[in-house]
């Protein structure tokens, strides 16, 4: 038997089994992220568990390896199928106890997360009730104890963390990798040297536009609290990172306070031609207690079944992630349906995350909210102030990016160290915003969600917005037919089918760069 024909037979066996035992761990994954109950966390651990078995085998991975060999195997449909097993397999040819230590852990984060919420004044508070405050509270002393009890999250997710980074670290230590973050970019076909000098390169490229906003943000926020600069801390600013541009959002949020958030993104992906009511019809959009704070969009079957989360509030950030979730799942609804199951996903966050970003960043653009906010003088004057705005969202959230990578990956080449003095001294580099007090030793490191949740993922937005701004300058304005047809065909229809920088050259015709987006926001 040839190669091509036992490596087909194989596929067909053994994904059918793998696409069954996912679509029951997605399902249990969204149970747990609309409950947080134990049962689902139990079921989703135990899945996922089993998922990753059917990737351990050394047998089959010895096979992988022999088919990858034969130059008698040509077609690239192949190929790529293989590269992707192979890839998958590596990082599961594991004992079976370490993976269920993995998962069991990785499941008991997911459920403290989605249960917790801040304490102040003896009230407990939502995510979104903790943005409202350092969106609306004037007072400065206010203003603190709202981000201390934000920070509060911390205290409860960094020993779970730190033992699940143990873990991690244990497993790619036996696969023969120097920790979990170097590992996990080599598996998703990024070279970390690279990474980081682009990321860097970007930073140096962009400081002095980063400069002058930060100086003028930070005289507004002056006058508005009344302290010296000096005085300012990220009390001051509209989220506890940090990440978000912290001027005229509530002047913004007027703007789009009345719309139907659900019809106003149906109407937007409607004139690119392409339709959204059936995602939005199987999504969770409003909070609740026991569900996951957060958003996210999620394929359960890698076919009709895609759905977002949100916990939609009236204010323009989440219009902006209505719309960016809205991408992904656009995205993972457009791969040309006679792919085969193994290549119908992205082939990295990176594109998928384009998609995302450049659909929710539309929000602050002049030719969107024209199209959704009824005309009068004083709004003509707030829609101005979008297109600033996203110039600034944009340059404080790629400072915030190399935040969470640099931090990244010190917490796994050394979990021991003082995580939050690595934490705060990224901050002050990047970002130049400077700690209330003393933090060191503190957790302050462990309350943003994607540090143990989502590992080595952060990087995936930049890059992404690196990839959109180019989109962007190549199609001009989205929101019509040519716009959705061109992202359908060289976007999205060819999957995982090209590697993630083959795909962005299929899509714009050149290597991934930082040049549009300097041109656009630096």
């Amino acid at each position: 038997m040839s190669a091509e024909v036992s490596l087909k037979a194989f596929l067909e066996q053994f994904t059918a089994k793998v696409a069954r035992k996912e679509k029951q761990l997605q399902k249990a994954h969204w149970l747990l992220q609309t409950t947080g109950s134990q049962d689902a966390a139990d079921l989703k651990a135990d899945l996922e568990t089993e998922c990753k078995l059917l990737f351990s085998d050394k047998g089959t991975y010895e096979q992988l390896l022999a088919w990858d060999g034969d130059k008698s195997l040509t077609d690239p449909v192949l190929q790529r199928q293989l590269n992707v097993l192979i890839r998958a397999f590596k990082q599961n040819m594991l004992p079976e106890e370490l993976l269920q230590q993995i998962a069991d852990k990785e499941a008991r984060l997911n459920q403290i997360y989605g249960n917790f919420r801040a304490k102040l004044d003896g009230k407990l508070l939502s995510e979104n009730e903790i943005l409202k405050l350092l969106k609306e509270e004037k007072d400065p002393k206010k203003r603190k104890q709202v981000w201390e009890a934000s920070k509060e999250i911390g205290k409860q997710m960094a020993p779970e963390i730190l033992s699940l980074v143990a873990l991690r670290n244990r497993a790619a230590i036996e696969l023969g990798y120097s920790d979990y973050f170097s590992m996990m970019l080599q598996l998703q076909e990024v070279d970390e040297k690279w990474l980081f000098e682009t990321l860097e390169e970007l930073v140096k490229q962009s400081d002095g536009a980063y400069n002058k906003m930060l100086e003028g943000l930070q005289k507004k926020q002056s006058e508005k609290f009344q302290v010296s600069v000096e005085d300012l801390g990220p009390w001051a600013w509209c989220d506890p990172f940090c990440q978000g541009d912290p001027l005229d959002v509530r002047e913004l949020d007027t703007l789009v306070d009345k719309l139907d958030f659900l019809k106003v993104a149906s109407d937007f992906y409607k004139s690119m031609g392409i339709d959204v009511q059936g995602i939005v019809g199987r999504s969770d959009n409003f909070e609740r207690e026991g569900k996951n704070q957060h958003a996210f969009c999620q394929n359960i079957d890698r076919g009709e079944d895609v759905r977002m989360l949100n916990n939609i509030k009236p204010t323009i950030r989440w219009l902006e992630t209505v719309l960016h979730e809205l991408g992904h799942a656009v995205y993972e609804l457009g791969f040309d349906p006679k792919l085969p199951w193994l290549l119908r996903e992205p082939p990295h966050m990176i594109t998928t995350e384009a998609m995302a970003l450049l659909a929710g960043r539309q929000v602050y653009r002049d030719s969107f909210l024209k199209r959704v906010v009824e005309s009068s003088d004083h709004k003509k004057g707030l829609i101005a102030k979008g297109e600033q705005s996203l110039t600034r969202r944009q340059l404080i959230f790629s400072r915030f990016v190399m935040v969470m990578t640099t931090v990244e990956r010190e917490l796994y080449r050394n979990p021991k160290q003082d995580m939050n003095k690595v934490w705060w001294d990224a901050v002050k580099k990047y970002q130049k915003v400077s700690p209330p007090g003393k933090r060191e030793g503190g957790t302050d490191w462990a309350a943003k969600v994607h540090m143990g949740l989502a590992p080595v993922y952060y990087f995936s937005y930049l890059l992404g917005e690196l990839f959109a701004s180019s989109i962007e300058e190549k199609l001009g304005e989205l929101a019509k037919v040519e716009a959705g047809q061109f992202l359908r065909e060289k976007l999205f229809f060819p999957g995982n089918s090209l590697s993630w920088n083959k795909l962005i050259e299929h899509v714009t015709g050149s290597a991934l760069s930082s040049s549009d987006w300097l041109k656009q926001f630096a």
